[in-house]
């Protein structure tokens, strides 16, 4: 078991040698940007993907596997939150960090590169599932990881503000996944498309990776892992003591991360394969809406971080989640007018899909250092990426299925409820955080 870290003067020297707090925040933008590109540019390629690896009589078979292979790299994530947060527990924020970049970026190449059925029969699914595991097990320690090493950094002042950042890397990262395909879908066309022009959104990760591997390698660790460095303080067992000592908030972190992940899948990743394969949009219409929308919606992620720095984190989760449930409906029933055209029908949903979506995700960057602040240094990466990605499972990996399916048997908007429920879960979830404590500036 770690001890009681004690305070020296050499502790304070090395906590005051470390770099300013915004490098950090931009350090974890840059990986988390990364991480949200590469899961979403699939979610944006499954129309594709689907008869390359799953050929079938019934499209909407190839569809439903391939959104399934999209669930399976979520599933490796808690494994990957078990190793690397072991990793970055015994071995620094930094080192962990490092090696979930260069994993993802690296399992995001070789898929641009997989052959498809046509080339190696059965083994072309397995294939990709095997790269889409191994891309959501090195994604386990991302953003998890970095919110940490941000909350270690920042002194303790304006940490709404520079978690944002982190979070604004996701939000940037599932923006420019559909640009970046909508861009491919004009240069080469629809038919190169469905042929070998989804491999270039893929194998563009890999220049990006490169670029955030040199910007993280100048990066010092975290000052509060350095100081239990020093103190020899780092604990031996860290995904032991933290099953066993802290289960219960690592549970609370899944929770209240099941309902941004499950709010988000509906929004981004079911929502491009409803308008396409449901309302027969053209697919260059759906991804230049989706990335405009998008990047919209990012640029509220810093007002939302001076929200919760100015009127507390219970307050903004509570009033963004509950006003992401009351647009889910009209966002959806306004996806269904832009079937039936009209240039007005498409701006006016574009307004509700970007109100929605920053409602739904403006709570998230406080709950991250919130829930990172509760656990001791010695086991806060685990405990963090083990809640974080557990909640990623059971909201991300299975709602776009969960809602192909539900559309599928109960009507096209049926969806809508996941995100409802989802909200609900969370306002529930963080009122008994709050009420428990008795304190509600501690979540």
């Amino acid at each position: 078991m770690s001890e009681t870290l004690p305070t020296s003067p050499a502790i304070t020297q090395i906590a005051a040698a470390g770099q300013r707090p915004r490098q950090v925040a931009i350090a974890g933008l840059l990986g988390t940007f990364i991480e949200f590109y590469d899961f979403t540019s699939y979610g944006f390629l499954v129309v594709y993907l689907a008869p390359l690896f799953f050929p079938a009589r019934n499209p909407t078979t190839g569809i439903l596997a391939t959104l399934g292979v999209f669930g399976a790299g979520y599933l490796a994530r808690p494994l990957g939150a078990l190793f690397f947060g072991r990793l970055g527990d015994r071995r620094g924020r930094r080192f962990a960090l490092l090696a979930t970049i260069i994993g993802m970026g690296t399992a995001t190449t070789v898929l641009g590169v997989l052959p498809t059925y046509a080339t190696i029969g059965v083994t072309a699914p397995i294939a990709l599932t095997l790269v889409r595991m191994v891309q959501g097990f090195c994604a386990g320690g991302e953003i998890s990881g970095a919110s940490t090493f941000v909350a270690e950094s920042d002194g303790g002042r304006n940490r709404g503000r520079l978690q944002a950042l982190t979070s604004l890397g996701s939000s940037l990262g599932v923006a420019i996944a559909p640009a970046v395909v909508g861009l491919a879908v004009v240069l080469v066309g629809t038919h190169t498309m469905g042929t070998w022009g989804w491999r270039l959104p893929l194998l563009l990760s890999a220049v990006m990776t490169l670029l955030v591997v040199i910007y993280r390698v100048r990066i010092d660790d975290s000052t509060e892992f350095r100081s239990i460095a020093e103190a020899e303080t780092i604990e031996r067992s860290p995904v032991r003591v933290a099953i066993l000592g802290h289960w219960r908030m690592i549970l609370a972190t899944a929770a209240l991360n099941l309902v941004g992940t499950m709010i988000l899948g509906v929004l981004v990743n079911y929502m491009s394969v409803y308008l396409i394969t449901v309302l027969h949009l053209p697919a260059k219409t759906v991804y230049w809406l989706s990335a405009i929308c998008l990047l919209l919606g990012s640029s509220t992620f810093l007002a939302g971080g001076w929200l919760t720095d100015r009127f507390g984190r219970r307050a903004t989760a509570f009033v963004g989640w509950a006003l992401c449930a009351a647009l889910i409906f009209p966002v959806l029933y306004g996806m269904a007018a832009i079937g039936s055209g009209g240039v007005w029908a498409l701006l006016g949903v574009g307004v509700l899909y970007v109100l929605a979506l920053t409602f739904s995700y403006l709570p998230m960057p406080a709950i991250f250092v919130t829930m990172s602040q509760s656990f001791p240094t010695q086991v806060r990466f685990t405990c963090t990426s083990l809640g974080y990605n557990i909640g990623a499972v059971l909201g991300g990996g299975v709602t776009p299925y969960l809602a192909a399916q539900l559309s599928d048997s109960f009507g096209t908007r049926a969806a809508g409820w996941l995100a409802v429920a989802a909200a609900i879960v969370g306002i529930l979830v963080m009122a008994r955080l709050t009420t428990k404590s008795g304190k509600a500036q501690q979540v």
